[in-house]
C-alpha cells in the first residue's frame, strides 16, 4: 500500500478572522450564533427499512436549521433516500465534492429545515426518531446523518458551524493565531466549552485499528483512530460514524478497541493559560476514507471565515479563541 498525507483545513475565530489555507476543502455551510445547541446523530445499513435517525431537542426549543447528509463510495453517484416518508433525489441534493485521494468517495447534502421543524415543533423531553426508510442502491450507500441546530433561551450562548465538503491531500498543518493569551479564568469557566464532531464515510479499521488518522493539538496527540462505522455496520453499504447522541465528548479515545473512538471530541485539556497559538497537526496513513463533515460547538460568540484579513477586531466578553482542524484521513475500506 502506497502512504501519502491528507488534509482538510477549516477555523472557527471567537471575535476575529483567521485566514485559511488555499487548499481548504473543508467550507463553512452554516454557522449560528445565540443560546442553543445542536443534535447530531446517523446510521448505515443494507436493510430496507435502512436504519433510523435519533434527535435530542429540549421544550422550548426552535429548530433554526436541519441538514440530512448521505454519503457513498461509487463515481457519479447521486442517492435517492427516503427519509421519514419524504424522499430527496437528483437536484435536491447539494453535491459536496469527490475524494481528492480516492475519487470515488462523496457526501451530498439537503437542507430538511421545514421537515425537521414539523415534526420537533417546541421541542420534548423525550428523543425523537426519524426513519430512512430506503436508499437507491442501498448498498452503494453507507449511510445519512442528520444535523440539527436550536435555539432556547435556557442553554448558554453559543457558536455552532457545520463545515462540509471532502478530504484533500494537499497538506498536513493548520496554525489558528489569537488575539491576546488565554487566561486562566477562561479555561477555568464551568462554561466553557470546545467541542468538535466528526463525520466520517467509507471508514473501516479491521480487528487492530491499524489503519487510523491521528490529529494532534499544540503538539499533544488528540486521537490515533479516528473513524469506522460507529454508526453503521463493518461492511460496505454501512461504513458511517459522526460524534453526536450516544457519543461522549470527555471520553478517552481507546485506541486499543475497535472503534474506540467516537468522532467527538472536547478541545478543552488542549488549550493553557498564555497560549497565542494553537497548532493542529495530522496524518493519514491510508487515503481511503473520506471526512464530509466537521460541527464546532464553542460557548462563545464568534465568526468564521476562509480567507484572509488584515485586521483583527479587539475582542469583547471573551479572551479571543481560534480553533481550527486540518488534515483527516482514513484507513482502507472494508472488503466486499
Amino acid at each position: 500500500m502506497k502512504f501519502k498525507t491528507t488534509t482538510i483545513a477549516c477555523a472557527v475565530i471567537i471575535q476575529s478572522v483567521i485566514a485559511l489555507p488555499s487548499y481548504a476543502t473543508l467550507s463553512t455551510s452554516y454557522s449560528f450564533n445565540g443560546n442553543g445547541n445542536w443534535s447530531l446523530d446517523g446510521c448505515g445499513s443494507n436493510d430496507t427499512p435502512t436504519c433510523s435517525i435519533d434527535a435530542i431537542v429540549p421544550n422550548g426549543s426552535t429548530v433554526e436549521a436541519a441538514f440530512l447528509y448521505s454519503t457513498n463510495y461509487v463515481t457519479n453517484l447521486i442517492p435517492t433516500v427516503s427519509f421519514d416518508g419524504t424522499v430527496y433525489s437528483g437536484a435536491d441534493w447539494t453535491a459536496l465534492g469527490p475524494n481528492a485521494s480516492t475519487s470515488f468517495l462523496e457526501a451530498f447534502r439537503v437542507d430538511v429545515t421545514a421537515q425537521v421543524a414539523a415534526t420537533i415543533g417546541s421541542g420534548s423531553a423525550a428523543p425523537y426518531s426519524f426513519t430512512v426508510d430506503s436508499e437507491t442502491p442501498n448498498t452503494s450507500i453507507d449511510g445519512e446523518v442528520l444535523a440539527i441546530v436550536y435555539s432556547n433561551p435556557s442553554e448558554v450562548l453559543r457558536t455552532i458551524a457545520f463545515l462540509d465538503g471532502s478530504s484533500s491531500s494537499a497538506g498536513d498543518s493548520a496554525f489558528i493565531s489569537l488575539a491576546d493569551p488565554l487566561t486562566s479564568a477562561d479555561l477555568l469557566d464551568p462554561n466553557f466549552e470546545a467541542s468538535l464532531s466528526l463525520g466520517i464515510g467509507f471508514g473501516f479499521q479491521g480487528n487492530d485499528n491499524s489503519q487510523s488518522s491521528t490529529v494532534d493539538v499544540n503538539g499533544s496527540t488528540l486521537t490515533t483512530c479516528a473513524g469506522g462505522s460507529d454508526d453503521g455496520i463493518e461492511a460496505n453499504g454501512g461504513l458511517i460514524t459522526i460524534g453526536g447522541i450516544g457519543d461522549n465528548v470527555a471520553n478517552d479515545h481507546d485506541c486499543s478497541a475497535l472503534n474506540g473512538d467516537d468522532e467527538l471530541y472536547s478541545l478543552d485539556s488542549f488549550l493553557s493559560a498564555g497560549d497565542s497559538l494553537i497548532t493542529i497537526d495530522t496524518l493519514n496513513p491510508s487515503n481511503d476514507d473520506n471526512i464530509f463533515f466537521a460541527g464546532l460547538n464553542i460557548t462563545a460568540d464568534a465568526t468564521i471565515s476562509e480567507n484572509p484579513v488584515t485586521e483583527v477586531p479587539a475582542p469583547q466578553a471573551l479572551t479571543l479563541l481560534g480553533l481550527g482542524l486540518l488534515g483527516l484521513g482514513f484507513r482502507s475500506r472494508a472488503p466486499k
